[in-house]
């Protein structure tokens, strides 16, 4: 399996655009919260026995991570070890912007009011938000 460093990829060449799927997801935050390089044991542990996976289904999902650029690999021995390529901040804000486009008309006040309507946002959340928006503008 060719790593995608040894295919030349960088953080830059990543589409960020695409949204992984779920499961893709879960395995690359898992990455991403491990101390790089991580193993396919530490990956089983963190996300593959919750979600109840068999080790061969975490390992196609590394695959395809590894075939995107998200992440690579190296044998060492008997084990395989993962390092993110893909940098976690630049996906988030990317997905997050899209969602917001597409599901809100790029409005973040309406992303709010939608979360403030049901009320998903505790007075906690409100005042939080409220201290953040104080610091930014």
């Amino acid at each position: 399996m060719a790593s995608a460093a040894s295919a030349g990829i960088k953080t830059e060449d990543i589409n960020y655009t695409k949204k992984l799927p779920d499961a893709e997801f879960d395995v690359m935050a898992a990455v991403w919260e491990g101390i790089p390089p991580v193993n396919t044991a530490y990956l089983m542990e963190k996300v593959g026995k919750s979600k109840g996976w068999k080790a061969s289904t975490l390992i196609s999902f590394l695959v395809r991570l590894e075939d995107r650029g998200y992440i690579t690999s190296e044998k060492r021995g008997k084990e395989r070890y993962y390092t993110p390529v893909a940098e976690q901040e630049r996906y988030m804000q990317s997905v997050t912007e899209q969602f917001v486009r597409q599901y809100h008309n790029g409005s973040f006040v309406h992303l709010m009011d939608t979360l403030y309507r049901d009320k998903s946002l505790s007075e906690a959340d409100i005042d939080e938000l409220l201290e953040w928006l104080k610091t930014k503008y």
